[in-house]
């Protein structure tokens, strides 16, 4: 376990910078509720907390596209390797790097959102409902980033991450809302932009236990590629 900790610590340091232009949306969420009218204004404050959180969402598939190939660039991946560290390890390690990364993001606009929209009325238990949500759907959304660049590009594992995820979407907007629940991170995703203030929404566990399970599967999915993969060819 210690060393899945370390590397998804180191993770998170590398990531330092993304995660602080993140947190940069979340000063703006706190410093538009700090001046605005709240009993006018919540529902202008809703929408801007449901475009920021979003985006997490999409910085998590680049979390996961890139992860290895900044690895495997900077050579520090053989030397992790090679100090008895399964892959399987590394990838969970990577995965629980995304994970805090993108928690680190939610927690904080959870508490932002508790004092401006909790003091507009919006229920404080809805709020950080909606940020597991967004955890839940940022893990899936990055693992499944990670598997694809176990043997693509960056770009390329970015582009077939967003089709994995963006088809059942598709499906279940033209088709039946059930083909959302293949990948559901777009009925997390969902859950957050539909919230207002008079339906805030509800409790609803099984897309949050089902995005961890699928995690579960595309982490092992992604073991078993990475273990066919030669990590000591450069990359460019």
């Amino acid at each position: 376990m210690k060393p899945i900790l370390l590397i998804a610590l180191n993770f998170v340091r590398e990531q330092r910078w993304p995660i602080f232009v993140l947190l940069l949306w979340v000063v703006l969420l706190a410093v538009v509720g700090l001046f605005a009218d709240l009993p006018r204004e919540r529902d202008d404050l809703l929408f801007i907390f449901k475009q920021i959180a979003i985006y997490v969402i999409a910085f998590s598939v680049f979390f996961g596209a890139s992860a290895i190939y900044n690895e495997r660039r900077s050579r520090r991946i053989l030397g992790v390797l090679s100090k008895a560290v399964a892959r399987d390890q590394y990838l969970a390690g990577l995965i629980l790097g995304v994970t805090l990364a993108c928690a680190i993001y939610c927690f904080a606009l959870g508490v932002t959102a508790t004092w401006t929209l909790g003091g507009a009325g919006f229920p404080i238990s809805q709020v950080w409902f909606l940020m597991l949500c967004l955890v839940a759907a940022c893990v899936l959304a990055g693992t499944v980033a990670l598997m694809f660049s176990t043997f693509l590009h960056p770009f390329l594992a970015a582009g077939a991450a967003a089709l994995v995820l963006g088809l059942p979407a598709l499906a279940s907007l033209t088709l039946s809302v059930r083909w959302a629940y293949i990948v559901p991170v777009f009925i997390l995703g969902t859950a957050v932009l539909k919230s207002n203030f008079k339906s805030p929404g509800g409790l609803f566990w099984f897309p949050v236990g089902l995005a961890f399970l699928e995690t579960f599967f595309f982490w092992a999915l992604a073991t078993v590629i990475f273990s066919r993969v030669d990590i000591a060819v450069e990359v460019e």
